[in-house]
């Protein structure tokens, strides 16, 4: 048998880091929200034994480095199977972007693996097994609008937001372990209003929720085309921009797919990637 999903980006619209674990992770505090960019997602179960991994861009990793195959080697253990698939993955999401593309890929085969074996595994252990893979890996499971704290695993859904968004990538790339380590030896940080924010979230305030909205890691990595990024939105309508996780991706939010077309069009050709988009209310979209 084979499934055919779409794995959706994430953005975060509020990060805010919290302090250090005792295993030496960081504890986040994030409101993440799908996006209707996605990579494609194939999983095919095949009668030889084995993990097949193929990818439509170049230099991505086909064994155990990537996120894909380590979740579908994850699943199998899981239900005590021997491996036997085959998946292929085009590349929309950008990597190193902080659009969770990796995490995505890794969702949409758990969930095509679990759907494909009779869903041997309930909700609760499919979390289990996507936080073995990625701290974004339990929320793309689910998607839409939620809360996500501590490594990610403690996540609560929140009304539906809806938008039109803006995607950029610089070229200039971020490494995340660096960002984190900004942030162990930073002093005076500002961090988002989360109480505020939260309040008006649940209420389905957004627009009114997200004055009290940031990304720490903007504070804590070198991006120098950064400010000018948010700029750009803001002068062509948005009504919020920020950074979406540690970067190097920023996103702005638009009242119409005019104004989000139009701010696009203002800024591609400076960029190496600019995509218009829509939230979406699912992480993981099987094909009809």
């Amino acid at each position: 048998m084979i499934l055919t999903a779409k794995a959706n980006a994430k953005i975060n619209l509020s990060l805010d880091i919290t302090g250090a674990l005792p295993d030496g992770y960081h504890a986040l505090t994030t409101v993440m929200q799908s996006v209707s960019l996605h990579d494609t997602v194939t999983v095919e179960e095949r009668k030889t034994t084995g993990i097949i991994l193929h990818c439509d861009q170049p230099g991505v990793p086909a064994d155990e480095r990537n996120t894909a195959f380590r979740a579908a080697a994850l699943y199998y253990a899981a239900v005590a199977e021997t491996p036997h698939v085959e998946i292929h993955i085009e590349k929309r999401i950008p990597s190193e972007a902080g659009l969770g593309g990796g995490s995505a890929d890794a969702a949409a085969v758990l969930k095509a693996l679990n759907s494909l074996h009779g869903d041997r595994l309930s909700d609760s252990r499919m979390a289990d097994v996507a936080l073995q893979i990625g701290a974004d890996v339990p929320f793309c499971l689910t998607g839409g609008t939620a809360l996500c704290k501590n490594k990610g695993e403690q996540m609560s859904v929140l009304p539906p937001f809806n938008s039109h968004v803006v995607l950029l990538k610089p070229a200039s790339g971020v490494s995340t372990a660096q960002a984190y380590r900004a942030f162990d030896t930073a002093t005076a940080l500002t961090h988002p209003d989360n109480d505020r924010l939260l309040r008006c979230f649940a209420a389905g305030e957004y627009k009114t929720g997200l004055q009290y909205a940031g990304n720490l890691f903007e504070q804590l990595v070198s991006l120098p085309e950064g400010e000018q990024i948010k700029r750009a939105f803001y002068t062509g309508g948005a009504y919020y921009a920020a950074m979406s996780g540690s970067g190097a991706a920023f996103f702005g939010l638009f009242t119409s797919a005019g104004a989000a077309q139009n701010a696009a069009r203002a800024l591609q050709g400076t960029l190496p990637f600019v995509c218009v988009c829509e939230t979406a209310d699912r992480g993981v979209e099987f094909a009809q």
